[in-house]
């Protein structure tokens, strides 16, 4: 499942927000005592900055490991992987930006101090950090049992409608068997898509995506395998474990070294499709009586 970090407003106000807290961690000196002082703002901007750089490089790696490893099905590898890889970067974003003010730009000599940083700074930047994570984390389980509630009630609906579909089960079904019509959800909507208008469908955290040929993304409760068995096996292939592709979604195709075959799809895919030298026969043999 994609999840969508709509964190704007967080992080604009989050930046300034802990850059002052960081300022102030250990200050024994009054605000209206530092707000004399120059150097204080320029403490309070290059705090900001420090935590900006910080957070933007958790966020990054947050991102990342949305699409390699989901907190739903593998939460412990999700936690090792982010635990340390946020450890890994923060400290020494922090150990650096903190030297480069004191030592290099203000040389202010004393401030970057071993013991200060393990006493003061070293903590400080775990629970920056935690809470960075903790917040991204709980945004992600919100929006993930937000979607598959509506998944659910989609399915609901679906199931209402086959239920009670005597009528409508002659406009979704063709004489063979197939499909001609799914229903999907887009948004907080169920859709019907005729299956000719549908370029390909893949599989992705367990998520059922499916893209038309004007673009239009949509998501499916059922499982790749169950959409397969739906579909008319002249018109749809199993291209791989990941995806199944309609044929004029197909614009061309080339073997490679391997003899694994990779395709160009329209839509155009993120990432390279390729059908594999086991099953490159059966698809030149699918596609051939196509053409």
């Amino acid at each position: 499942m994609k999840i969508q970090y709509h964190d704007k407003w967080l992080r604009l106000i989050g930046y300034p927000l802990l850059g002052f807290i960081i300022r102030h961690f250990g200050e024994y000196e009054s605000i209206g005592s530092l707000m004399k002082k120059p150097l204080y703002y320029g403490d309070l901007v290059w705090n900001t900055l420090l935590v900006a750089l910080s957070w933007e490089a958790n966020r990054r790696l947050i991102l990342y490991l949305d699409e390699h490893y989901s907190w739903v099905t593998q939460r412990f590898q999700r936690f090792v992987m982010q635990s340390f890889a946020a450890v890994m970067i923060s400290v020494p974003i922090v150990a650096a930006m903190i030297y480069l003010w004191n030592e290099i730009i203000i040389k202010r000599p004393g401030n970057f101090d071993t013991g200060y940083l393990l006493v003061y700074d070293f903590p400080l930047t775990i629970v920056f950090t935690l809470i960075v994570h903790m917040i991204y984390t709980g945004i992600y389980f919100n929006q993930y049992y937000s979607n598959t509630i509506l998944q659910l009630e989609s399915r609901v609906k679906e199931l209402e409608i086959s239920i009670a579909g005597v009528n409508t089960s002659a406009e979704l079904n063709k004489p063979s068997g197939y499909r001609d019509l799914l229903i999907l959800n887009y948004g907080t909507s169920s859709v019907p898509v005729h299956t000719q208008d549908v370029a390909y469908i893949y599989k992705q955290n367990e998520i059922s995506f499916i893209k038309t040929f004007d673009g239009k993304e949509y998501t499916s409760s059922s499982s790749l395998e169950n959409l397969e068995a739906m579909l008319d096996p002249v018109t749809f292939f199993r291209l791989n474990r990941q995806m199944l592709g309609n044929v004029k979604a197909i614009r061309q195709f080339k073997s490679d070294a391997t003899g694994k075959l990779i395709l160009d799809l329209q839509p155009s895919f993120t990432e390279e499709v390729t059908v594999s030298k086991k099953k490159a026969a059966e698809f030149r043999e699918w596609i051939g009586r196509k053409i």
